[in-house]
């Protein structure tokens, strides 16, 4: 947290509390950020050291406290609000699910509220999509709120209000379950979750594989990551993806893949198989993509490799998003100075609508 940051009248408290990692921000009444904190305190480390519901909620409770402390202090009675998996069943509490389709501003009217000593923290559901192969995100759905504000904003007209921009969206989220998530306007109407950043952990961790990587792997994909790209392409149908990987092992034996460049190759073996059968599956002429600069790298080669225009929005899209969350909530106001966009329409609330873990 920085001790030298500008202290501007303070709004909201914005976590997105996520499986590995705790990130927060100190906004502002324009939903500006005054200040901000991330560390490893993730959901599934504090999960994991508690024994019961109750010592688990205590558990979230007191790290939320420990590290939001100086702004509750200097701020009391801030609302606060919440994201990602603190709303799992194994985090802080339930927030449950909308189910797909769901209209992302409903999200405000599902909100649900834990104590944290003098305060009360607001937590956003999850969405999730059933059928016979079901899927779940959770935390992403903010993202997508932050990422529909972003575009709102890139259609502003000179006068600073929002024009009406394509109402039909494919939004990427990279990550360790990286997203991928149709819109139609500020409806999610599907989404499909591909695993490819864990397995490239597990596999340059745990397989065989990974003992023959060298070195870090690198921010900025090189001309492996692009080998990787093109070996899939070429070959990914005929022989399939657990069949390439093995190729970084005999690429190797063969001394045509050096051990510094085993890492970039995976990576471009697995986001290139991501990216081409979710194109398959839904194809797309454009690709809006949210996530950190280095990941959002990786996919952008690999989607423009394929024919697609790619526009990419920055990480600030979970506070931007959070923000918006607030405000449909009614948990803060909105500066009548800023420009920013309208707050999303509300969708319809049904209170008979079930939210299960």
């Amino acid at each position: 947290m920085a001790d030298d940051a500008p202290r501007r009248d303070a709004a909201l408290v914005a976590l997105d509390w996520g499986t590995t990692t705790f990130r927060a921000w100190l906004l502002d009444a324009t939903g500006a950020v005054v200040d901000g904190v991330r560390t490893a305190d993730g959901a599934l480390s504090l999960s994991e050291r508690a024994d019961s519901p109750r010592a688990r909620a205590a558990a979230f409770e007191a790290t939320f406290s420990r590290l939001c402390r100086p702004w509750l202090d200097e701020h009391p009675g801030i609302p606060v609000l919440c994201s990602g998996m603190a709303g799992s069943n194994l985090g802080w509490a339930d927030a449950g699910y909308l189910d797909v389709p769901a209209e992302l501003g409903g999200l405000a009217y599902r909100l649900t509220v834990v104590p944290a000593g003098d305060s009360v923290v607001h937590l956003v559901p999850g969405l999730r999509a059933t059928g016979p192969l079901p899927d779940v995100m959770r935390g992403e759905e903010v993202q997508l709120v932050g990422a529909l504000a972003a575009i709102a904003t890139e259609h502003q007209t000179p006068a600073g209000h929002p024009a009406t921009p394509d109402r039909r969206h494919t939004v990427v989220l990279p990550g360790t379950h990286s997203k991928w998530v149709r819109l139609d306007g500020d409806c999610v109407a599907g989404f499909a979750t591909a695993m490819t950043g864990e397995l490239y952990g597990l596999l340059l961790r745990d397989s065989i594989l990974g003992r023959l990587a060298e070195g870090e792997p690198g921010t900025e994909a090189s001309d492996a990551f692009t080998w990787g790209l093109e070996a899939e392409a070429e070959h990914g149908d005929e022989r399939g993806l657990p069949a390439l990987l093995f190729t970084a092992r005999t690429l190797v034996l063969a001394g045509r893949l050096a051990g510094q460049d085993v890492a970039d190759y995976l990576s471009g073996l697995l986001i290139g198989a991501e990216v081409r059968h979710a194109l398959r599956a839904e194809p797309a002429d454009v690709v809006v993509l949210c996530g950190s600069p280095s990941t959002t790298h990786r996919y952008r080669l690999a989607l423009e490799r394929s024919g697609v225009a790619v526009r990419a929005v920055g990480e600030d899209a979970t506070a931007r998003g959070l923000w918006r969350v607030a405000l449909d909530a009614g948990l803060a106001s909105l500066d009548p100075a800023s420009l920013d966009p309208a707050p999303l329409d509300p969708a319809p609330l049904d209170p008979t609508e079930e939210q299960l873990a």
